[in-house]
């Protein structure tokens, strides 16, 4: 069987789409949610277990589960198709995107290294001290093997040699991120030494990249340290963590730690808590909290944001008590906000400590309680403000209102504004009215995401949907083709529909023999499509009909059925007269500037008639 069709048959389209956004069952076999690829506040995005494919009829992107992984991770086809054939075990053969290649060459190099990172950590006498150190930090061996850790030695070319002897290039290492040229120019060295290292997966959980922590000497916290013999001093230049630098598959601004983790919890919790650390992320699993992503200490970028987005619309930052990393998040903050997320704070008790990884070490029941209760990201603010002012003094109430006003704007809920407006004024003692007329109309700091798409009201549209919702149904069963057929009788469609019609009656003359992987009239119809380059454009309009016509089986009671398709014929007889008059109209003005009388008559009198 070509790959292709054994992937797709392999392929359950709700459970890969499920793993990127919450369905809901709609129907017999169908879901639907909120759609990836645009903002909307109601699910029009439709998936089809049944016939393997999925539409939005907001924005009417659709497609087959090739075409979902296309868009999604902006892959090219023998990207997706490889992508695809590694989850459900169908080998497929190399491709020939150069850039693909490129890619699959620098993932593996960086696996290859974080299995290399690991084997050292586990079972090196040179990682002694690194492995005090992981169990210093109360990070058990399953926990270690959960997020890959390692340890890079300290030498100079150790992971550099181990790559050569695996086959690969000098430079493989160098644009993986984890090499880098002698100053001499003549081979290369390894860019992490004496770390401890945290592979960067991206959401699919492919290492793109590592964060190294240098290991502190001595560290000796725990009885491990009776074991520990002497050792060399560490380097002592290099920052405290380092990351890969930018590469083909590593962009910082793209990618969130742990998230290929904790996406199912996200998706649970109906929220994500976004901490600052890596350390912060692996503590917060052993506590159990695994809705939980790291922002690497920067603000979230649009992409990261996005990103989330296809999992929760709830985002929760984690500060301690002295509000430690605001700063650095008030651009994701904002940025969020203004994206639509519900933005949330995390506040840690103060006998938690800094951050969670501090927390979970001292009480894993202090961060999971912090964890599972947040507070609008307003209330986080205005406490943050008051605290330590003395609100009867005018100067505290003018600083209170400098740090507070401009954080109001943003609020474009108008029932939220006025209900922290009514609290910012009764703190300050002021008029809300006032308050009101100071921070004036709601602004965004960053670009507003799309607007949902209006329905339409007319006739066209109206039309135009009538057809494509008879079309749908005429694919679904051979009894419903025949009500179909037996309702609308010559009545002309609007293209494209008239066409696709008259390919979903040839089909159901042809001899019903299914295509390995198609089953019924819409897989043998889109299989025809399909093998034919010309009708290429006809298979997203087939896909579009059939998740329409479940869509309204879906939605309408069985007895009401016939009566739908009455109506919806009722549409396109309204329309096509609508048509036939224009064109009456039409020729009577050309017979009158013509002074055709007696055409002028005949066309009045088939004017009439058709009224």
């Amino acid at each position: 069987m070509d790959p292709k069709e054994e992937i797709k048959q392999k392929t359950d389209i709700a459970e890969l789409i499920g793993g990127y956004l919450t369905l809901k069952p709609s129907g017999m076999a169908s879901f639907k949610g909120l759609c990836p690829f645009h903002a909307e506040k109601s699910p029009s995005f439709h998936v089809s277990t049944d016939k393997q494919i999925f539409h939005c009829f907001g924005c009417s992107e659709g497609g087959d589960c090739f075409s979902f992984v296309m868009k999604m991770e902006g892959m090219e086809f023998p990207e997706a198709l490889k992508f695809l054939g590694d989850k459900v075990g169908v080998e497929v053969k190399r491709y020939d995107s150069t850039e693909g290649n490129e890619r699959a060459r620098l993932v593996a190099v960086n696996e290859l290294a974080a299995k290399f990172y690991r084997k050292v950590l586990m079972d090196s006498p040179a990682a002694e001290q690194a492995r005090a150190y992981v169990a210093g930090r109360g990070i058990g061996a399953e926990l270690a093997e959960k997020f890959g850790l390692g340890y890079a030695p300290d030498a100079w070319d150790t992971l550099s040699s181990f790559l050569q002897k695996k086959g690969y290039r000098d430079g493989d290492g160098e644009k993986a991120g984890l090499t880098q040229r002698r100053k001499s120019g003549v081979g290369h060295i390894d860019r992490f030494r004496h770390r401890l290292m945290i592979p960067l997966c991206d959401q699919h959980g492919a290492v793109v990249g590592f964060t190294g922590r240098i290991i502190p000497t001595p560290y000796l916290p725990t009885e491990a340290s009776a074991k520990v013999g002497p050792l060399p001093p560490p380097p002592s230049d290099g920052p405290k963590y380092m990351n890969s630098p930018e590469t083909a598959v590593y962009h910082k601004g793209s990618l969130l730690y742990g998230l290929h983790l904790a996406k199912q919890a996200i998706k649970r919790a109906g929220s994500v808590v976004i901490v600052e650390g890596n350390l912060d992320v692996i503590a917060s699993h052993k506590a159990g909290v695994e809705n939980v992503v790291g922002s690497s200490g920067t603000a979230l970028t649009e992409e990261q944001l996005a990103l989330l987005k296809r999992f929760t619309g709830t985002i929760a930052f984690s500060f301690d008590r002295d509000a430690a990393g605001f700063k650095a998040a008030q651009k994701g903050i904002a940025l969020a906000r203004a994206m639509g997320f519900d933005v949330r704070a995390t506040v840690l008790p103060q006998e938690a400590g800094k951050d969670p990884d501090e927390a979970v070490q001292k009480d894993p029941a202090l961060w999971r309680e912090a964890a599972g209760r947040s507070v609008p990201i307003m209330q986080f603010m205005i406490e943050r403000a008051v605290l330590g002012r003395d609100l009867s003094d005018v100067d505290d109430k003018r600083a209170v209102s400098a740090l507070i006003l401009p954080e109001l704007r943003l609020v474009t809920d108008v029932v939220e504004r006025e209900h922290w407006l009514q609290t910012v004024a009764d703190l300050l003692r002021t008029d809300i009215g006032a308050l009101r007329s100071a921070i004036g109309p709601a602004t965004r700091t960053a670009p507003a995401p799309a607007r949902d798409l209006p329905p339409t009201s007319s006739r066209s549209s109206k039309q135009d949907a009538s057809a494509r919702a008879l079309v749908g149904l005429a694919i679904q069963s051979p009894s419903w083709f025949d009500r179909v057929a037996k309702t609308l009788g010559s009545l002309p469609l609007p293209e494209p529909w008239a066409t696709l019609y008259s390919l979903v009656k040839d089909q159901y003359h042809l001899p019903q023999t299914d295509l390995p992987g198609q089953t019924g009239p819409y897989g043998r119809l889109r299989s025809a499509i399909e093998a034919h380059a010309s009708q290429a454009d006809l298979v997203p309009l087939l896909d579009t009909a059939a998740l329409d016509a479940e869509r309204l089986l879906a939605g309408v009671a069985e007895k009401d059925l016939p009566g739908q398709v009455t109506e919806l014929v009722h549409i396109l007889v309204a329309a096509d007269a609508k048509r036939r008059r224009e064109a009456i109209e039409a020729d009577i003005r050309r017979a009158e500037r013509d002074g055709d009388r007696e055409a002028v008559e005949r066309l009045i009198k088939e004017l009439t008639s058709l009224r």
